[in-house]
This record gives C-alpha cells, sequence and structure tokens, in this order.
C-alpha cells in the first residue's frame, strides 16, 4: 500500500511540474506585454488572460469562465529530541510530499451570478475541496452563497493558501472550522471599510460524507472585520475583526477534539492535543488585529473555545499567534477588503534574470501558543509554543519558493515524556497557483 502511495503522488508530481513547464513561458509572455491575448473562435472574441488565470470570455463579457489551480511540492528534514523521540520512535526524518494538487473552475454569469468547483487529488484521498453557487447584488444582504466552502471565521483560515506567509497555518488555528456545507450571507459596507459574513453549516469535512449518522452538527458562524484606518489606496492600514461560531453536537456520536499541528504537515507528530471529549456543544471566538505600513504588515488572532461537555464539567481552551513581515523588495502586501484577509504578493519585477527581474524577497517570523489544558475539566493535552521563520521568493505572479524554520516545544502534558519535549524543523515549498 505504501509503494502504490508513493507512485501515486510521483506521478501526480511528475504531472504537476510538466504542467507548469508548459504554462510558466505564456504566464512570462504575458506578465512582460501586460495585455490580453485575444483570438476568434467561432465568430465570437475569447480572452485568454495569462496574468490571472486561464479565462474565457464572450464579447460583451455576460460569461466568463476560469480555470485555474493550485500545485505544490514540499520537502522537509525534522529533528526531535529524546524525550519526542522516546514516544514517536522511529521518526522518519526526511520527507517530502506533493502537499496539493487542486484543479478549480469558476463561472461567471451576467456579473452576478457565480458558481466555483475545486477538486484536491493528492493526498490519502481524492475529495472536493469547493462546490458552491452564489448570487451577488441582493438588497439588504449582499451575496448569498450555497455549497461546500470555509466557514467565515478565522482570517489566517480564510486568506487561504496562496495569502499565507508560513507554509501551514498557525497551530492555533486548530479551533477554526474550515470548509463544510452551508448557506452564508456576505456583504461590505461604508465603502468597503466593513465587511460581514453569516451562515448556517452542517458539520462534516468531507463534502461526500454531510449527511451520515456521525456529522450531524449544526455550526451558526458569523464573522464581521473592520478598517477604522485606511489611507494611500490601502497601502497603509489597520484591521480589526471578531468572529464566532456556535456548534450543536451529539455528546453520543460526535464528540469533539482538539490536536494542533507543530506548523508542518510532514510531521506525524502531535506534541498537544484534548484527546477526545463528548459534548453537547461549543462555542468559538476568535479575535483579530491585523495592519500595514507599506512594506511592513502585521498579523494577529486570539481563539478560545468553550466545550459544554457530557460530565458537565465544561471545559476551556485557547490559542493565538503573532505574525510580522516585511517585503524586501518594496512591494506592499495586498489587502481584500471585500474579504477581510491578506492576498498573494505580486512583484514589480518578475522574475527575469535577462531583463533585471527577480521576484519579490519577503522575510517574515511567527509566534504561536496553544493551551490544551483545563484541569477543571481533567484534561491535560500540553501547552505547545511555536518559533517560526519564513523566507518567501515570489518569482512572478504565480510562482513561490519558501522556506521555513520551526522550532517548537511542550509543556505541561500528562505524559511524562513529551512534558518538556522539543522539535526543530526545516522545510521548504516549490508552489504554483494562478
Amino acid at each position: 500500500m505504501n509503494q502504490v502511495n508513493a507512485v501515486r503522488k510521483g506521478v501526480i508530481f511528475f504531472l504537476s511540474c510538466l504542467f507548469v513547464l508548459l504554462l510558466v513561458p505564456t504566464v512570462y509572455a504575458a506578465a512582460e506585454e501586460g495585455k490580453d491575448t485575444k483570438v476568434d473562435v467561432a465568430d465570437e472574441i475569447i480572452t485568454m488572460d495569462w496574468v490571472k488565470r486561464l479565462r474565457w470570455e464572450n464579447e460583451d463579457k455576460t460569461v466568463q469562465i476560469k480555470i485555474g489551480g493550485l500545485y505544490s511540492f514540499d520537502w522537509a528534514q525534522i529533528n526531535e529530541d529524546s524525550r519526542v523521540g522516546s514516544v514517536y520512535d522511529p521518526v522518519q526524518k526526511h520527507k517530502e510530499e506533493v502537499r496539493w494538487a487542486r484543479p478549480k473552475i469558476n463561472l461567471k454569469l451576467y456579473d452576478r451570478y457565480e458558481f466555483h468547483f475545486e477538486y484536491e487529488i493528492a493526498g490519502k484521498r481524492g475529495q472536493i475541496q469547493d462546490f458552491w453557487g452564489q448570487v451577488k447584488d441582493i438588497p439588504y444582504l449582499g451575496k448569498i452563497k450555497v455549497g461546500h466552502f470555509k466557514e467565515p471565521f478565522s482570517m489566517t483560515v480564510l486568506m487561504g493558501r496562496t495569502g499565507s506567509t508560513m507554509m501551514e497555518y498557525s497551530p492555533a488555528s486548530v479551533f477554526a472550522q474550515a470548509r463544510n456545507l452551508g448557506i452564508q450571507f456576505e456583504n461590505s459596507y461604508l465603502d468597503g471599510r466593513i465587511n460581514a459574513a453569516a451562515g448556517v453549516f452542517n458539520k462534516c469535512n468531507y463534502l461526500d460524507n454531510a449527511f451520515t449518522e456521525d456529522n450531524s452538527g449544526i455550526d451558526l458562524t458569523g464573522r464581521v472585520g473592520w478598517r477604522p484606518y485606511q489611507e494611500d489606496d490601502g497601502k497603509k492600514l489597520i484591521h480589526v475583526g471578531l468572529g464566532y461560531s456556535h456548534q450543536f453536537l451529539d455528546a453520543d456520536k460526535q464528540p469533539t477534539s482538539f490536536s494542533p499541528s507543530t506548523g508542518s504537515n510532514l510531521s506525524i507528530i502531535k506534541l498537544t492535543g484534548t484527546g477526545s471529549i463528548p459534548a453537547y456543544g461549543q462555542d468559538l471566538m476568535n479575535l483579530e488585529l491585523a495592519g500595514k505600513w507599506d512594506q511592513f504588515w502585521f498579523q494577529s488572532e486570539y481563539t478560545s473555545a468553550y466545550l459544554n461537555t457530557k460530565d458537565r464539567n465544561n471545559a476551556f481552551f485557547s490559542g493565538y499567534h503573532f505574525d510580522v513581515g516585511y517585503i524586501l523588495t518594496g512591494e506592499s502586501k495586498p489587502f481584500k477588503s471585500g474579504k477581510g484577509v491578506f492576498g498573494a504578493i505580486n512583484p514589480k519585477e518578475p522574475f527575469n534574470p535577462l531583463k533585471g527581474g527577480w521576484g519579490a524577497l519577503e522575510v517574515a517570523a511567527q509566534y504561536s501558543h496553544t493551551d490544551m489544558n483545563d484541569y477543571h475539566a481533567n484534561v491535560r493535552g500540553g501547552v505547545q509554543d511555536n518559533l517560526g521563520l519564513a523566507l518567501n521568493w515570489y518569482l512572478n505572479a504565480h510562482t513561490r519558493v519558501a522556506g521555513n524554520y520551526m522550532h517548537v516545544g511542550v509543556a505541561g502534558r500528562d505524559n511524562s515524556s513529551l512534558s518538556n519535549g522539543e522539535m526543530d524543523i526545516y522545510q521548504c515549498r516549490i508552489m504554483f497557483y494562478f
């Protein structure tokens, strides 16, 4: 089975690299010209806009189809001390994997109706990531979205992989609910300075098991973001945000748990975790503070989880992270006001050494803290601290090379071998997205 998976990942990686090699020359050409390429097909004008992604549209732009994708490959060197090694032994020191291979397609009709489909073909199983339809310009409500997509909770999770500075989400994002099946209302106010979204979701993780017996919980989730300070066309701003989710659970069929990552998907180690907790419901709250000033930016979040447990010893867990970065080549980190999230950096000079272009270079750091202990509820899942450093090289609007160093430490866990364990992770990624 392991050999089959290895061959499967190798084939996916080979096809992804081949796809990249076929597209990159066209990307460079389009970036250099800065214009769309138009060709006559069946007496209709079709535009191929490689600067953003492959796009077809008719002459009056009432129908637009965009084809895109996200492809990446990761390497890592994982070092753990003797205390961690005694629990997770043996640990594979050198690892690599196809992190993502996600083709996607987007359809817009009459600039009001939108449909989106994204599928992941890498990893342990093929699965649908996004599958939704949306109608905008609804009076008072703005947009209505129905389908399988991310719940409106946590700035870090909502900005996605291309906007994320570190290779993986902060371990404190363990509380955020990612994609579920539901309906959401979304709107902007005060010339885009306030964004708000709220929805009802069926807890499922994967679309294909959304209505099974073990995935019958309901989430009521909402988020609001506000830019009290914004000037210079958004190059200088302060963002504050609040997210809340009440989740109805079946204590007998659907216990809850939180197990933060170490900051690397290539590491199988989980240093902290609450274990399975039967609960009738949980309340999640997320506070956001972010901002940027030209090349400098920062982002922080605090998240808490309050569980109404079956044994009546209600539990409380929390975590936070703080990220800070600086773009050495002079670009300003994009901010999407409609969503209230940061976006991917677009270099002023795409990588082209023959013409003096070297892309964009960003340095960043992250500190993350998660507390999985609640002594009143008799849960001693441990306290984890992460310190991460990142160097990101954006070759163009579609290609990024990332390097991360993560130091991870754990304390206060029941297991004495892990009570003070530490890890060092060195990892890098090549990512192509369009």
